[in-house]
């Protein structure tokens, strides 16, 4: 069966939201849904957005749920027979199983980014909707958590570069794990 779930994990500013529409764009004429806990964080009143995103207050929050969320409309859509992008943060090995716990029986590949402290905190300041404090958790949290199959550093690349290395690997590789 062709591949039909690619998971993107990293920290807040590590390009992986922007990987992901790239992707969408290279493997084009096949369309892939492009999918994540933020897509969830998004429906919350914007009240609690806000804290969450400028004042870095996640006390408001279900993490696990929001993405337990997540993860259960990934599966739904694949069920159906789309095909996902899915791009998340994990933070524990806890996290990781409940990733590959939810997603795990649908073959994905999983793509790991990581990028300098100093791109990343360039990236974040750019985008004005996450505090440093944020990315410099993610940063020291994030790695290791979840056996990637590729690993890239995303500093000094370009998405649709990325995004046209990646597809070559899923083309050459269809069905593998």
């Amino acid at each position: 069966m062709p591949r039909q779930l690619i998971l993107i994990v990293g920290s807040s500013g590590v390009g992986k939201s922007t990987l992901a529409q790239a992707l969408q764009e290279e493997l084009l004429p096949k369309q892939w849904i492009r999918f994540s806990p933020d897509a969830i964080q998004g429906c919350l009143p914007a009240s609690v957005v806000k804290r969450v995103n400028a004042l870095n207050d996640h006390t408001a929050v279900d993490w696990h749920s929001i993405n337990a969320a997540a993860y259960a409309c990934a599966a739904v859509l694949l069920q159906q027979g789309h095909s996902v992008i899915f791009d998340t943060v994990i933070m524990t090995p806890a996290g990781a199983k409940q990733l590959l716990t939810a997603l795990g029986s649908f073959n994905p590949l999983i793509v790991e980014l990581h990028a300098s402290w100093h791109s990343i905190t360039e990236r974040t300041l750019a985008r004005g909707d996450r505090t440093l404090e944020e990315a410099d958790h993610g940063f020291r949290k994030c790695r290791g958590h979840i056996t990637a199959h590729l690993v890239y550093d995303t500093t000094d690349i370009q998405p649709e570069q990325l995004a046209s290395q990646i597809a070559g690997h899923i083309r050459s590789t269809p069905n593998a794990a």
